[in-house]
């Protein structure tokens, strides 16, 4: 029972230490890597470029979907391509080919 209620407030403190990391605005930013800008989470100071389009690829179960907005590396790589649709680079889950555009592009 001791071990058990000290494994408890142990998740509990690394919980609140991750809440405060978190909400004080860990270091990150982004990064010119060739034609690509992206999100470097272990470095800081200002960001190199802008994304034309911000986020990355999550898992979501067994499937890997495009997170918009969301910052840090990729988690998977799905099966699709870029597309360019009316100026927008946007995502075509299951799509062929080569890809029309590059999200991560500066602006």
């Amino acid at each position: 029972m001791k071990r058990l209620a000290g494994l408890l407030a142990l998740v509990a403190l690394v919980s609140a230490s991750l809440v405060f990391v978190s909400a004080s605005g860990a270091p990150g930013r982004y990064k010119k890597q060739g034609d690509s800008c992206v999100w470097d989470e272990k470095d800081s100071g200002p960001d190199q470029c802008q994304p034309a389009v911000e986020g990355r690829f999550k898992k979501d179960g067994d499937k890997c979907v495009w997170a918009a907005g969301d910052k840090g590396p990729d988690q998977c790589s799905p099966t699709g391509r870029w597309k360019d649709e009316g100026g927008r680079c946007v995502w075509a889950a299951g799509d062929a080919g080569p890809n029309q555009c590059n999200p991560r592009k500066p602006k």
